[in-house]
């Protein structure tokens, strides 16, 4: 593997190309390689990966009007600890009277009588918020409480949420457990308790559940109920092993809601009710494969395209994708053995009925193969949420004649070529010498703007207030460092995510920089968040505000990345931040008072510390007493003058 401050100059270096491969790359796509070292990490996301834990339960409320006139919704509130908190989602609604009724007395409370806080203020995901009252209670009678919603006459809102959260140690685990989301398939998910590391023994013989089921909201706003099962026929492994599963079939395309309810008793005796919610896209078939084999010809001494024959079903022939496979041969020596040559990977569009991907053949030459090739796990996806459209898990690779760097001895010098594929020559009129972009992330407001003048020859990436893939977002970032010659990236949240996913696929100014780092990241998500489960719930009563975004989802952003190389992981250099830890009653140990209730500490208001690690990335620390937006109890992470003059300092340009 090529140390990252080699790569660098390698990427300084000119490649000639020649005209014909020129036209064939309108995308400035890259041609990816590695070793079959990495074999694993390209390989499709285990669905274990993408699983989190929930310890709340986001109740949905619809008032009804009653024979008096009146408008009610009544239900029953499980409290399993003393601390409890609730947080009422009512669109901004004042006319909303909430009483709790005792499971022991049987009083009837008005909510602000027994909360020991009440604050208001929004819970989102940057700009992306909705409102909401935080009642705090330090001594809450365990059981079921009885609630009670009630306004006189027409309510200013129908609908709305109950977020409740407690410091019980119990609480729920959750995954889909397949990523066929292509529409007439069948979606299943599975959960389970789960708790705190030092006391997960309690649970091997003692299941909190007692039943579970799946609120699915399909994309048209149409709600079905879905039972769980804990019998070992629905993906749940064993019967009455305490992990349930279910599923159910798409007809839609577009963003499904699956909220999991689980239900039923602790082991200390107080009720369980948790419930975990996911986004989840499903999309149409748009490409199919029925060929058993992918054709070959020789673009050069070096390099080897490969053709893979499609039916394309979608009506833009500028629809894109991502292809990922391993390439295996043999050679003449051990004609029954077959070696691991090499993985190769790139996004691209459909051309001629064709998806094209290049091999380069000294990853041949390397690995000592001559002959019997083909592709393994081969995965074709779509580039917006990684979805496998086409998964094959052999492909005959048909060669006829090798480039003749194939049939060379190679020293194993891996170099910039084999791993990105060749690079075009670049335009140099209209740029404008060298630059630091300065990158936001999802839904964003101009969070660098205030700041900009602490980083030095900076330009302010602006596309705010926008719901963007990484794949859209990646390319946007790049239409506006085109004015530049060369760029490195100090990047906010999701843009994090976005630069990282240019740098992998698309050529551009990144690949000229120069610098000690050519990617710095702060509060991004990269192994997703689980408030954009929980704003997907909430966005499809109230409004979904900026969209759903499924690549910030754990996993969306699983998927993404079972296709991030190490070389590009290695250009990333990140932070983390949390709020500040107080002994002080008066003082708030939070970064924003609702999300707190969703969110393992330590977090920035959206994200948690261990979302935010990048496997083969940079750590470059966790500072605490900064969130994660500037509207937050600290201050914003983009404020920090300290750690934004080392990142100018630092940066690639």
């Amino acid at each position: 593997m090529i140390p990252q401050n080699k790569i660098s100059k390698l990427l300084l270096s000119s490649l000639l190309i020649s005209p014909t491969i020129l036209m064939a790359n309108t995308l400035n796509n890259k041609q990816l390689a590695g070793p079959p070292a990495e074999f694993e990490l390209m390989r499709q996301a285990q669905a274990e990966q993408t699983s989190f834990s929930s310890k709340t339960a986001l109740i949905p409320v619809t008032l009804q009007e009653s024979k008096s006139g009146n408008w009610l919704w009544n239900s029953r509130i499980a409290i399993d600890s003393l601390d409890t908190s609730f947080v009422v989602f009512a669109n901004g609604s004042k006319d909303w009277q909430i009483e709790l009724i005792n499971p022991v007395t049987k009083q009837v409370q008005n909510i602000e009588d027994l909360a020991t806080e009440h604050v208001f203020s929004k819970y989102g995901l940057d700009q992306n918020n909705y409102a909401g009252d935080k009642y705090t209670f330090d001594s809450l009678q365990t059981g079921n409480w009885n609630i009670s919603i009630k306004t006189a006459g027409e309510p200013e809102q129908f609908e709305g949420f109950i977020l409740v959260s407690s410091n019980s140690k119990y609480k729920l685990s959750s995954y889909k457990t397949n990523f066929d989301q292509i529409i007439g398939h069948k979606l299943h998910f599975v959960a389970q308790s789960t708790t705190n590391e030092e006391t997960i023994e309690v649970l091997k013989d003692f299941n909190p559940i007692k039943t579970a089921f799946m609120a699915v909201t399909t994309p048209n706003g149409i709600q079905q109920k879905v039972a769980m099962y804990d019998d070992g026929l629905h993906g749940d492994s064993l019967a009455n092993d305490g992990l349930f599963g279910g599923d159910f079939s798409t007809d839609q395309i577009g963003d499904y809601t699956v909220q999991i309810n689980a239900l039923g008793q602790n082991p200390d005796g107080t009720p369980f009710y948790r419930t975990a919610e996911h986004s989840v896209p499903v999309i149409a078939q748009t490409i199919t494969m029925n060929s058993k084999q992918a054709n070959s010809y020789t673009i050069n001494d070096n390099r080897l395209n490969i053709s893979l024959d499609i039916e394309n079903h979608a009506k833009s022939s500028d629809k894109r994708y991502r292809i990922i496979a391993e390439v295996w041969g043999k050679n003449n020596t051990e004609k029954t053995i077959s070696k691991p040559v090499s993985w190769i990977s790139t996004i691209t569009n459909v051309d001629k009925g064709q998806l094209n991907i290049e091999l380069d053949a000294r990853w041949i030459a390397l690995s000592k193969t001559s002959n019997s090739f083909e592709l393994r796990n081969l995965r074709i996806e779509d580039a917006d949420n990684f979805i496998p459209l086409v998964t094959k898990e052999t492909l005959t690779l048909n060669i006829a004649s090798l480039p003749k760097a194939a049939n060379k001895s190679f020293s194993g010098n891996i170099n910039q070529e084999m791993l990105m594929g060749v690079r075009p020559t670049l335009k140099s009129t209209n740029k404008a010498g060298s630059k630091l972009l300065l990158v936001h992330g999802y839904c964003s407001s101009d969070v660098w703007g205030p700041f900009s003048g602490q980083f030095s020859n900076s330009a302010t990436f602006q596309d705010f207030d926008q719901n963007r893939t990484h794949d859209d977002f990646a390319n946007r970032i790049k239409a506006f460092g085109s004015s530049y010659s060369s760029y490195g990236i100090v990047a906010h949240s999701q843009g994090g995510a976005a630069s990282l996913h240019l740098y992998t696929y698309y050529w551009s100014g990144l690949d000229n920089a120069s610098g000690n780092r050519l990617i710095q990241s702060v509060g991004t998500p990269y192994l997703g968040t689980p408030l954009a489960g929980n704003l997907a719930a909430i966005g499809d009563v109230f409004g979904a505000g900026c969209g759903k975004n499924n690549n910030l989802t754990t996993s969306g952003s699983a998927t993404w990345l079972a296709g991030i190389p190490t070389w590009a992981r290695n250009a990333v250099n990140y932070h983390t931040t949390s709020f500040t830890v107080t002994s002080q009653w008066w003082i708030n140990d939070y970064c924003n008072f609702a999300t707190d209730l969703i969110l393992d500490d330590p977090e920035d208001g959206v994200i948690e510390k261990s979302k935010g690690q990048l496997s083969g990335g940079i750590n470059r620390g966790h500072k605490v007493g900064w969130c994660h937006t500037l509207d937050m109890d600290d201050d914003g992470q983009t404020s920090d003058s300290s750690r934004n003059a080392t990142m100018s300092a630092n940066a690639s340009r």
